[in-house]
């Protein structure tokens, strides 16, 4: 099956800026065996004092098919079930670690990668914000910076 690539004129003006390089906080090369879950717990308890909005990244790791040239951390499988559980386990994290933080701190960006976000359901997707909503202090639409990574062979109108 060849899809037709619709390119949007407007669309593509509208984004065509570049845009900030995100990595994960603190680096992966930061994390060491003498670092553990009560020291993440406490750093993550004291950081309640400075008050300073929450960033968040939500990792979807399943993709449809590989592209070659991700080096992230994915899941290839065409079975879009595969995704249930590691929802259910997200949400369960979601709320373990909204307990570390004091509910007066906003969610000032939120960003989806993976993986490929677009491979849960529309219905997953609402689930998902729905659970992050109800833990954490997300801001308004148009006050907060929301994104997520996208396969356009997967997205529709409706999904952005």
């Amino acid at each position: 099956m060849q899809q037709q690539l619709i390119l949007d004129d407007a669309l593509i003006a509208k984004y065509d800026q570049s845009g900030p390089r995100y990595t994960s906080y603190p680096t992966a090369v930061q994390f060491h065996e003498g670092f553990g879950n009560a020291d993440y717990a406490r750093i993550a308890r004291e950081s309640n004092a400075s008050g300073r909005p929450l960033s968040l990244y939500f990792h979807i790791p399943f993709c449809d098919t590989i592209c070659f040239y991700c080096a992230c951390n994915k899941v290839a499988t065409k079975d879009r079930g595969k995704g249930n559980e590691y929802l259910r386990r997200l949400h369960r994290e979601i709320a373990l670690q909204a307990e570390l933080f004091d509910d007066d701190r906003p969610v000032t960006q939120l960003h989806w990668g993976g993986g490929t976000p677009t491979f849960i359901s529309h219905d997953e997707m609402r689930e998902l914000m729905r659970v992050t909503g109800e833990h954490f202090r997300l801001l308004p639409d148009d006050q907060g910076e929301y994104s997520i990574e996208i396969d356009p062979r997967e997205a529709t109108a409706e999904t952005v």
